[in-house]
């Protein structure tokens, strides 16, 4: 099979994804996605790794969330609205190959590239007429950015546990928030946001390095398994 690439740059082709009406879409490096396929972690296996901290960042995130008992505000999307927030490739693999599997990959991607990079993230849904409510619409399947925010602790430079949460909770449900600070300073277990990046980088540095604006990572993903699926099935010829 002739390696369809331009450039230095894998193709998925007209072939691969009609409905997109793109005649070039760039994704990976040949050389780095072929030397990716004779890895002993192929790039399904690597989103099943990544499932597997998204399942344990669950089981964290509710035992905090039953001690803690801080919610974000019902209905509120306020921080998915914000078209910088900034996410990685791998992390997206799961949702990636979720639309893949179930056919919606060609309409999403042409989503995507209608909406531009500078528009808030394109799962979310049923926003407000003021632009401050809306749902999730892949929440099983959301980045490991949605995970964290506003259910795990960094550091401060004082080094001391700071929860990650927007400034919506610190003033609308101040006095819950307190609370909560105090008892993360007493011991009460939180999430660790740099221990789960710690965790995706050793999954595959190179797809978890670069941040990009969150629709484009999701487009990079998918793209990503496109022609992850192009070469598969070619070694299967």
């Amino acid at each position: 099979m002739k390696a369809p690439f331009q450039d230095e740059f894998i193709l998925t082709g007209q072939k691969k994804i009609p409905s997109a009406k793109i005649t070039v879409v760039n994704i990976l490096p040949f050389e780095y996605f072929r030397a990716l396929l004779c890895t002993c972690m192929n790039l399904i296996q690597k989103s099943l790794a990544v499932n597997e901290l998204f399942n344990d960042l669950a089981i964290e995130i509710q035992q905090f969330n039953e001690q803690g008992r801080l919610t974000c505000l019902t209905g509120c999307g306020r921080c998915c609205a914000n078209p910088n927030v900034p996410a990685t490739v791998l992390e997206f693999l799961p949702l990636a190959f979720e639309l893949y599997q179930t056919g919606k990959a060609e309409a999403f991607l042409t989503q995507l590239v209608e909406a531009g990079d500078e528009r808030y993230c394109v799962v979310l849904q049923q926003m407000s007429i003021a632009g401050s409510g809306g749902l999730c619409g892949q929440y099983a399947h959301r980045g490991l950015i949605c995970r964290l925010f506003g259910a795990s602790a960094r550091r401060n430079r004082e080094g001391k546990k700071e929860l990650i949460t927007c400034k919506l909770i610190k003033e609308e449900k101040k006095d819950q928030y307190q609370a909560v600070s105090v008892a993360i300073q007493d011991g009460l277990h939180v999430p660790a946001s740099a221990d789960y990046y710690t965790r995706l980088y050793a999954i595959d540095f190179h797809l978890a390095e670069q941040q990009f604006p969150i629709n484009l990572a999701i487009r990079k993903a998918l793209e990503a398994v496109f022609s992850f699926y192009y070469y598969i099935e070619g070694e299967a010829v």
